[in-house]
């Protein structure tokens, strides 16, 4: 059975703890059990505002590691009322914490409120600020007398192509009051608000141009932007029979051209000539614009006219754009096109595992003459690496998979010495008591200064804790891959062997899909609302449960693994069956989505061998997604002592 912290019942009431500790007759150090109780109380003497009990308890919990925890929100829940000294003895004697930052933050956040501005010059500490405390901290400076080294940090504040929060207006309005918004200052926000479409802004600066050179310009960059066929009107770029200076209009320009070459990629290749001829655009700009003409040129059906100009460009070109032209030859199954294309990619990217990959698999289906030497070759080679791509040439071999498994060894000594360190000994606690933010924040803060060895060791701590995500991405910082027992940890087995029996979905898949999704942070939530081990969105999850008849209440189930896995392995089970058991479509519907998936497979006709549609999946998080996936399943599968083949023949011989 795996153990995991988890919160215990305290036999002892709080007050009878307090009590039997404050009393000199039986005072006695607290046991761990005791102190962990405590803690509990204090937690909720704190949030009833029971100030009496509060100091009791902090007073009688001793050296237990989350006795800061405690102050910190005991004092930060008061500080319109506190004092400096209070904040100032919290800040020393808990320096060295997560919790100085955050108490630091609040601090701030409260002089900044009352304006206190000469307190706030006191805690402000630059690399943890918020845009906010930065526009507060150069008032402040201004209004101490330090103009002069405040006025150009101001100015960056101002100068972004976005409106800036609220709590900037009033460093704003000064810095305008006292006409430091000069023109070319203005110019600069102004042009990267309309690159970022930020039209509401854009229109609000325009009353800082008051020279005819600055009006002409906002008018001709507004124009482009909202109709790039404009970029043909050369008029717009001269000022009174002179070329305006190149570094103002240079980005006029290269916003049209690129805009323009997703409509009409022929005209905007004959204004890009005519403008090379006036000016000297930097590499970037030219490497920028070129991609979007080639890529432009190609979708419009002009690919010979693409394919001479991405040659002949090939020194204004990004690695990555050629790797587009690539799979665009993968897309239309042209193998020998393919070739080419890699041959043009330099060095440092053809030996890469996916392009070594595609150059054997092209050669082979193809059928090149002569190339069966140097396909077996590049998958001999190929296959001793751990990876997608290994594990298929694998496949192509008959070979088994190479795990190239190596254990990361640290001297115990080394991981006991660690152990001693405040922060870990509180992230342990904060563990314990399933407080997982708190605990990742001090985990982060006490080890950022590690080296290899001891991410190493905290790994070990991390593992021997069964904190797996904290054990997963300590080895991710230390650089070391090929721990495979520490970085593909058997997290919450019972429960995903349970509920691979109940699916017949392979309990190896199930694991793959929640290290994928969550690195096995159960309470984890994206971007876009998906929440825990398996990253299901709310609204999927309700419909999976109505689906299933489970019992399910709300969205903060999902980070309850058992819950979240019952959901998860019952989705994933719903995707298989729709797109015919396959491993391939079922993981990419389950990260994009079954109907994205739909409209990938009506694109492509059923003409693709599975791995070159894998690898011309539109968006590359899926693309990724997928190929991690299928090889963690793999990784899984040998943990588990499975003979599991990477895929099965039905779905390696299914065309998509």
């Amino acid at each position: 059975m795996e153990l995991r912290f988890g919160i215990k019942a305290c036999t002892l009431s709080v007050a009878v703890l307090v009590s039997l500790l404050s009393n000199p007759t039986f005072a006695k150090k607290p046991s761990l059990d005791e102190q962990r109780a405590l803690y509990r109380e204090g937690k909720i003497a704190i949030a009833k505002n029971d100030q009496g009990n509060v100091q009791r308890i902090i007073s009688a919990i001793g050296d237990y590691p989350l006795k800061p925890y405690l102050e910190y929100s005991w004092l930060s829940d008061r500080l319109r009322h506190a004092n400096t000294d209070d904040v100032d003895d919290f800040l020393r004697r808990y320096d060295n914490s997560s919790l100085a930052n955050r108490m630091r933050y609040r601090w701030l956040e409260t002089l900044r409120a009352h304006d206190r501005w000469q307190h706030y010059l006191k805690y402000y500490q630059p690399q943890t600020a918020t845009t906010e405390q930065q526009c507060y901290f150069q008032l402040a400076r201004i209004r101490k007398g330090e103009r002069e080294a405040a006025l150009p940090e101001a100015l960056k504040l101002w100068t972004v192509g976005k409106s800036q929060p609220k709590g900037c207006d009033r460093l704003f309005d000064l810095l305008i009051a006292n006409n430091e918004i000069t023109e070319d200052i203005t110019w600069q926000r102004y042009s990267a608000a309309v690159l970022n479409h930020q039209y509401q802004l854009s229109t609000y600066l325009k009353r800082f141009f008051t020279s005819q050179k600055y009006q002409q310009l906002a008018t001709s960059f507004y124009q482009v932007d909202r109709d790039h066929q404009k970029i043909g009107d050369y008029k717009l770029f001269s000022h009174q029979g002179k070329s305006l200076e190149d570094t103002e209009i240079h980005g006029i320009i290269i916003h049209g051209l690129t805009h323009l070459a997703r409509v009409d990629a022929t005209s905007a290749l004959k204004h890009w000539n005519r403008y090379l001829q006036i000016h000297p655009f930097t590499t970037e700009q030219r490497t920028q614009v070129v991609s979007d003409l080639v890529k432009g040129l190609y979708q419009q059906e002009h690919r010979k006219v693409a394919d001479q100009y991405l040659i002949e460009n090939l020194d204004f070109i990004a690695p990555d754009l050629l790797e587009w032209r690539a799979r665009e030859s993968l897309r239309e199954g042209d193998w020998q096109n393919l070739l080419v294309w890699i041959g043009h990619m330099p060095q440092s990217l053809s030996e890469q595992d996916r392009w070594l990959y595609w150059r054997a698999r092209a050669g082979e289906l193809s059928h090149a003459k002569g190339a069966d030497k140097s396909i077996d070759s590049a998958y001999q080679v190929l296959s001793r690496t751990r990876s997608f791509y290994g594990f298929m040439a694998s496949e192509w071999l008959g070979n088994d998979y190479s795990m190239a498994f190596r254990p990361a060894t640290v001297p115990q000594a080394e991981i006991d010495e660690l152990k001693q360190l405040p922060g870990l000994q509180r992230t342990r606690e904060l563990i314990y008591h399933e407080d997982y933010l708190s605990a990742r924040r001090e985990w982060y803060f006490t080890n950022r200064n590690f080296n290899e060895q001891q991410w190493i060791a905290a790994a070990h701590i991390a593992g021997q804790w069964q904190w797996h995500n904290g054990a997963i991405t300590s080895l991710i910082n230390a650089g070391f891959w090929d721990d495979t027992n520490l970085r593909f940890p058997l997290a919450y087995k019972q429960s995903f062997y349970s509920h691979a029996k109940a699916t017949g979905v392979p309990v190896h898949l199930l694991f793959a899909v929640a290290r994928q999704e969550s690195a096995l942070a159960q309470d984890v939530q994206s971007p876009a609302g998906a929440r825990g081990l398996m990253q299901l969105m709310p609204a999927t999850a309700k419909q999976t449960a109505r689906k299933n008849g489970i019992r399910y209440r709300d969205s903060n189930d999902l980070f309850e693994p058992e819950i979240n896995i019952t959901l998860g392995s019952r989705y994933y089970r719903e995707m298989l069956e729709r797109f015919g058991n396959n491993r391939i479509l079922a993981t990419a519907a389950y990260n994009a989505g079954p109907h994205r998936v739909d409209t990938w497979l009506k694109v492509t006709e059923g003409k693709l061998p599975f791995d070159a549609w894998i690898e011309t999946i539109p968006y590359r998080e899926t693309r990724n997604y997928v190929q991690n996936v299928l090889a963690f399943s793999m990784i899984y599968a040998h943990n588990l002592d499975s003979k599991e083949r990477i895929l099965s023949a039905q779905e390696k011989q299914r065309a998509l």
